[in-house]
């Protein structure tokens, strides 16, 4: 059974605590709950400033000191921000009726 629970995203990068994505190399500022009601509920909070988003609450062990034993994200790209998701913009036309 899993100690705690953890936020990763599709990156593969780890929430913190000040709800920023992390590598998580620093596994002392990474988010964890023991609960994962709570887990979902920030992912709730956090898709709903970021629609992209696509994040999962993953259990995991901890270590002896209580830190959570997580793999360290090696994806070197920066999340995208909302507005960098978006695509090109189009123009809606009217459209035209032949007669």
């Amino acid at each position: 059974m899993p100690n705690v629970f953890v936020v990763q995203n599709q990156h593969g990068q780890y929430l913190s605590k000040q709800f920023e994505w992390t590598d998580g190399s620093d596994r002392r500022a990474l988010y964890r709950t023991a609960h994962y009601d709570e887990a979902v509920n920030v992912i709730f909070e956090q898709s709903s400033k970021d629609i992209m988003l696509r994040a999962v609450a993953t259990p995991c062990e901890t270590d002896e000191q209580n830190q959570p034993q997580v793999e360290i994200c090696r994806h070197n790209d920066a999340v995208a921000t909302p507005a960098e998701h978006e695509g090109p913009e189009q123009t809606l036309t009217e459209p035209t009726t032949d007669e």
